[in-house]
């Protein structure tokens, strides 16, 4: 199944993924790896990444801290509670894997357990801790796989729905032609990138185009979204047997179970685009400031770029900002380029 390199022969080691859901995706084929090995394997997790880890084969038991923290004074001191009383249980732990480059966490992780480390990073932090370069170009997935010393043979992400889900969804989305569509996005527990968002209006046109040639339309998103899309219902005639909404409505099992009754997705660069991947669901994905190649592995989702010439300007890091001034890469982006990159997969 897999190849692993490096000697990591402990009886309870941690993986480390806490933010974003997305990215806990991306650590998925890495984490299975080392969930194979033989060893016991736990699990520190963020609120944002705990679903990911709680259906994970292989992961004996998931502990949430509340990471990334509130920036407030309640918000440290709510991390610090948690990672005293943390303490206790993770003294035990023998070996971490840190899918992160960020010093600090690196050092929070290290204090929780006292353990040596296999972390993301420039360089190591000190004799405790085994350091693989994080660059931003690299795809993200073989950076995770270099962190835990392993090679997946399949890089797509894991995400497993639930028998009851899988049973809501085939009651919801009934017979075929349905295709996910996600119009809001480019939010999470660590930065928000409004400068990724395509405009609601763009998803309307694509969104009609859908519906013209006989297929069906279900929206995705979180509460979020629902609020920056509002009004996109309205103008597409209202939900009806072609048209749901579920903004706002599910969880990520849910929408998982929902993608797995779809011939395809179309949304920006995401969590949801992330999960219809984890579901095997042909995805259509629109970039603007991020790169394809760092964050989907090559041929795993059609890209349909901005031809602004700045774009893109980020990779896997945290967003630092439009450089331009003003913002507007993903506007150049056509509603009928995309509908022509979605007919062509779903044909």
């Amino acid at each position: 199944m897999v190849e692993a390199h490096g000697a990591m022969s402990r009886r309870l080691s941690l993986l480390v993924k806490t933010h974003a859901f997305g990215d806990a995706l991306l650590a998925t084929p890495a984490a299975a790896c080392l969930a194979a090995g033989g060893d016991e394997w736990w699990a520190l997790a963020g609120f944002s990444s705990r679903e990911v880890w709680e259906r994970m084969p292989g992961i004996g038991r998931v502990l949430t801290a509340p990471f990334p923290p509130r920036r407030t004074p309640a918000g440290w001191a709510s991390l610090l509670v948690w990672s005293l009383g943390a303490m206790r249980t993770l003294r035990g732990v023998e070996l971490t894997v840190v899918f992160h480059r960020s010093p600090g966490v690196r050092r929070w992780v290290r204090a929780l357990t006292g353990a040596p480390s296999r972390s993301g990073g420039a360089s190591a932090l000190g004799l405790w801790e085994h350091c693989e370069p994080f660059p931003d170009d690299g795809y993200v997935g073989c950076l995770y796989a270099a962190v835990a010393g392993v090679r997946p043979d399949d890089y797509r992400p894991l995400f497993a729905v639930r028998p009851a889900e899988a049973a809501w969804a085939s009651g919801e989305l009934h017979g075929g032609g349905w295709v996910a569509v996600a119009p809001g996005g480019a939010s999470n527990p660590r930065d928000e990138v409004p400068a990724k968002r395509w405009p609601v209006e763009r998803f309307g046109e694509l969104c009609s185009a859908i519906l013209a040639s006989g297929r069906r339309v279900v929206l995705l998103g979180d509460a979020g979204d629902a609020r920056h899309a509002s009004g996109l219902v309205s103008s597409l005639g209202g939900v009806s047997e072609r048209l749901r909404d579920f903004m706002g409505r599910l969880d990520w099992g849910r929408t998982a179970a929902a993608l797995s009754r779809c011939d395809a997705f179309v949304g920006i660069d995401s969590g949801p685009a992330h999960l219809a991947s984890a579901c095997r669901v042909p995805a259509v994905v629109l970039f603007g400031p991020t790169r394809p190649g760092s964050l989907y592995f090559d041929g795993e989702v059609v890209a349909v770029q901005s031809d602004a010439p700045c774009a893109p300007c980020f990779a896997n890091s945290v967003f630092t900002g439009c450089h331009s001034g003003r913002p507007g890469c993903m506007d150049r982006i056509p509603a009928d380029v995309v509908w022509r990159s979605l007919e062509r997969l779903i044909e």
